[in-house]
């Protein structure tokens, strides 16, 4: 095992009112076959007890190998992934979300296929726990190896996960890269992408290697996104983009990413309702062109015959598509 100064991987948690499922996720880090690790465990201010309840777990558990920051405010979970990435002294950057678990042999598996493949990123595939217990198996990308361009634009077209917590990155993939703070939604996708871009190789394997526990009171279904966030989405991923070489496949991606990106705002806005559902659909569907609804249709034909049903008739959008969500989900 390494010294506790030079890790193999770090493994980047933030935690806020994650009190009852926190300790579960820590010790899905320690259980770890691969034992060369360190976890940074980022208290975002959390207004629960999960600053006590960690505490008292490492009092009776203690390990070298984990680090606590118990930030006093909150400060978003992209700010304390940014303090989690300057506090990182691995070679390797996993991610944990503190209400998930990662499988016994995450880091295991993704080091073996990296290392085998000469990759700088590798891909698992996950478990989805549904809020009935139903549990799935999803691995969005097709096993193999890409380059970094290939990657990047599989992202933008949703052929490639944009999750943080499914893939083991290298450092240098990583650095300079930062969280943008000024949206709460796909932040993530931004960093991915920007780190694909930055690879030269990146491997998909269909192990799953970790539990994702579907929360309908998390960021993603416990919240409508304001439609000038998304904006601001879009920008970065763009901007991110503009490493990659000009290309009509790029162009493509990115038209395609933006018509996912306010599909998902008209979900959202199924999903949780209320006074400003209606606007939000209405919204999404000004920002989706009629070309870039058919343009999608032809190369992501799921996603266009939901773009050209939301420009259509929203109405039977909302009947459709809701319960498609709700069948998907479990919501």
């Amino acid at each position: 095992m390494a010294t506790p100064s030079a890790p193999r991987t770090s493994i980047i948690m933030p935690v806020f009112k994650t009190e009852t499922t926190v300790v579960r996720a820590v010790e899905s880090v320690l259980a770890q076959t691969d034992p060369d690790f360190e976890l940074l465990v980022l208290i975002d201010g959390s207004p629960d007890d999960s600053s006590r309840v960690i505490a008292e777990y490492l009092q009776n558990h203690p390990d070298d190998r984990v680090r606590v920051f118990d930030n006093p405010e909150n400060r978003g979970v992209s700010a304390v992934r940014n303090q989690g990435l300057s506090e990182a002294r691995g070679d390797w950057i996993a991610f944990l979300d503190s209400d998930d678990r990662l499988e016994p042999h995450f880091l295991e598996t993704l080091h073996i296929y990296a290392r085998e493949s000469g990759a700088d990123i590798a891909i698992g595939a996950h478990t989805l726990t549904e809020q009935d217990g139903t549990r799935t198996v999803r691995a969005r990308a097709t096993p193999g190896l890409y380059t970094g361009e290939q990657a990047s634009l599989k992202l933008l077209d949703d052929s490639l996960t944009p999750y943080l917590w499914d893939k083991l990155f290298t450092a240098e993939t990583l650095g300079g890269v930062h969280f943008p703070e000024d949206i709460h939604r796909a932040e993530d996708a931004v960093v991915v992408l920007t780190a694909l871009t930055q690879a030269r190789f990146v491997v998909a394997c269909a192990e799953p290697v970790y539990l994702y526990t579907v929360d309908a009171g998390g960021l993603t279904w416990g919240r409508i996104t304001p439609l000038d966030e998304s904006e601001r989405l879009m920008d970065y991923l763009t901007s991110a983009a503009q490493s990659l070489p000009a290309s009509g496949a790029r162009s493509k991606a990115l038209t395609t990413q933006r018509v996912l990106t306010f599909l998902n705002n008209a979900q959202q806005a199924l999903v949780v309702g209320g006074n400003e559902s209606d606007a939000v659909i209405r919204g999404a569907r000004q920002r989706i062109s009629w070309a870039a609804a058919c343009q999608t249709l032809a190369s992501r034909p799921v996603f266009g015959a939901a773009a050209v049903l939301l420009k259509a008739s929203p109405e039977l959008y909302r009947i459709l598509y809701g319960a498609y969500i709700k069948r998907v989900y479990g919501l």
